[in-house]
């Protein structure tokens, strides 16, 4: 599963995704990808990511118009961090 949640204005997405060695049991793991944004690792709900906020945090931010399956993707993510942002 590869969801992208975010395409920022200099291209840069955001992806919650299973494709990676990061993510157990089908929950998701937030990957970032673009110029500027090479060789980082996969991130979990807690992780800070470079601009400060925690990857919960920018999923939370950035769900508006997710489909179902984007929205339960998110929901299990963030659920990771129980004292964290939550969907």
């Amino acid at each position: 599963m590869n969801k992208i949640i975010y395409t920022g204005p200099t291209g840069v997405k955001a992806a919650l995704t299973t494709d990676s060695p990061s993510s157990h049991y089908g929950i998701p793991v937030l990957r970032i990808e673009g110029e500027g944004w090479e060789n980082l690792p996969d991130y979990g709900p807690a992780d800070i990511l470079p601009s400060g906020l925690s990857g919960a945090a920018l999923v939370v931010q950035v769900a508006g118009d997710f489909d179902a399956k984007t929205r339960e993707a998110a929901q299990n993510f963030c659920a990771q961090w129980p004292e964290g942002p939550q969907m």
